[in-house]
């Protein structure tokens, strides 16, 4: 695991405006230690030396400042799943739209979306920085890698920070598709034989379920 690249994943999400200065965390799991983000600094400004090496507990173990005030989601997504080595929470516009509308995003029109993430779920609504936040998250990570806090922002779970980032970005550029269509009226759904055959493809290429 490399400090580097948190810091540039944490500069790539205030870069695209997907945080904005006092929003977003990201942690990364290596071993029985997390690097995480610190709380209070600006993405776009954060250094390598501001992270926070916690325990799986939450306790520091390095780091001269406090670390996200959201560590107890991160913590409660590692320990549910133990596949996944880093976790990212921003606030990106579109998607975090969705969230705060409390509604998933999804759609019977789009095939890519249908295919890659069926749809992204909304957990129920706890207050940020407590353990109410992540009472809910059980109900959804062993279903999907990507999910929505509700009235509060994304999350997305990875494999690697590249596969993670990648997954909230497309999820923030569907939703931006999607709330267009909205504009423009509704949807052009597809038939069910078609939507069957996309769930098809969903399983035979990805090895996944509907969520």
């Amino acid at each position: 695991m490399s400090r580097s690249e948190i810091v540039r994943i944490s500069k790539l999400m205030y870069e695209k405006d997907m945080v904005n200065a006092l929003e977003g965390n990201v942690s990364v799991r290596e071993g029985s230690k997390i690097y995480i983000t610190p709380a209070g600094i600006c993405k776009g400004s954060l250094k390598e030396e501001m992270l926070v090496v916690v325990d799986e507990e939450g306790n520091v173990l390095e780091g001269n400042y406090k670390p996200t005030s959201e560590m107890k989601l991160h913590l409660e997504c590692y320990r549910l799943r133990k596949d996944i080595t880093c976790v990212i929470h921003n606030h990106s516009t579109y998607a975090t739209a969705y969230a705060i509308a409390n509604k998933p995003i999804e759609t019977k029109a789009y095939p890519e979306m249908m295919v890659i993430f069926d749809k992204i779920p909304v957990v129920a609504y706890g207050t940020p920085s407590t353990e109410e936040v992540h009472a809910d998250v059980k109900n959804v990570i062993d279903k999907t890698d990507v999910f929505l806090l509700s009235r509060h922002g994304v999350v997305s779970v990875g494999s690697d920070l590249n596969d993670a980032f990648f997954k909230i970005e497309a999820v923030e550029s569907i939703a931006k598709k999607l709330t267009i269509v909205k504009l423009l009226g509704e949807e052009a759904p597809l038939t069910e034989e078609q939507i069957g055959k996309l769930y098809e493809i969903r399983k035979n290429v990805f090895g996944k379920e509907r969520v």
